[in-house]
């Protein structure tokens, strides 16, 4: 009866088990790599299992979630001696859904469904400064994705009749008014449908900035994008990551921010901030 147990796992694949034909009963032994690693006992099914969660975790779940399911994946790996399935190695990654603020996103969703205005935050740049400004009257009636970004598509009081599409990241303090919102006219879904199409050479990009511990970005009072990711480089200074659209308003916050925030990546950004500061220089010299 063990042998045929033995026998069993074997097949399974289990527990690093070595099969030794030489001799009648057989005999078993455990593969010295698998005697080697510290982890738990890992079926190949739990191997596979670890190595397709690692290619599935969002970007947006905390770092020391994604190092503790790393270090599981790599024991994975080492279980299924380094061969990755077909079947795991091919599969598309989901496209990243941001804006993880489920509460924030299901009051859109409840709003749109229930054909309610709304008041909100909207965060604005006006005059070269950033504010969070209270509209008392917002009719939200669609959600979309745009290069990875949760976008919300609305219209403003009872008198503007401009249709505007914004990251959600960019809205706070959502709350559903007992009135009915107001619905947009073929033409003016065609008038933003333009305006979109017009704006979709600007990307979606990762933006990493390096920021002081206690600076406004880092305190949560400048809104960059959606944060993804925070690193403590020492006592002082903060690595962050975003997720975000590259546009020319983001450009001129992030120069306005040049004396204290470095921007990492991408370096196409970067280079756009260097050349911004060359040629201010030139005015001083």
């Amino acid at each position: 009866m063990l042998q045929r147990d033995l026998q069993s796992l074997y097949e399974q694949g289990c527990f690093g088990l070595e099969k030794d034909t030489r001799s009648k009963p057989y005999g078993w032994s455990i593969n010295a790599q698998w005697r080697s690693s510290n982890s738990r006992v890992m079926s190949t099914e739990v191997a596979e299992h670890y190595l397709l969660l690692e290619q599935l975790l969002p970007q947006s779940v905390p770092s020391d979630v994604k190092q503790s399911v790393h270090i599981k994946a790599e024991q994975a790996l080492k279980r299924v001696n380094g061969h990755v399935p077909d079947w795991l190695s091919t599969l598309p990654k989901p496209s990243l859904k941001v804006n993880i603020d489920t509460q924030l996103v299901a009051q859109i969703e409840h709003a749109i469904k229930h054909k309610r205005a709304v008041s909100a935050e909207l965060y604005r740049v006006l005059y070269d400064e950033a504010h969070w400004l209270k509209f008392t009257e917002l009719s939200f009636y669609n959600l979309v994705e745009q290069g990875g970004v949760l976008m919300v598509q609305f219209m403003v009081g009872q008198l503007h009749d401009k249709c505007y599409q914004m990251p959600v990241y960019r809205i706070r303090n959502v709350q559903v008014l007992q009135k009915t919102r107001r619905e947009p006219s073929t033409e003016q879904l065609k008038s933003l449908r333009s305006a979109i199409n017009k704006g979709m050479t600007q990307s979606a990009i990762e933006l990493i900035v390096k920021v002081p511990s206690h600076s406004a970005v880092n305190q949560g009072f400048i809104e960059l994008g959606y944060l993804t990711d925070k690193q403590h480089i020492d006592d002082k200074n903060v690595l962050l990551t975003y997720q975000t659209i590259d546009t020319e308003q983001l450009t001129d916050e992030l120069f306005k921010c040049a004396h204290w925030l470095e921007v990492i990546k991408p370096e196409k950004l970067r280079q756009r901030i260097i050349s911004k500061l060359k040629a201010a220089t030139t005015n001083y010299l």
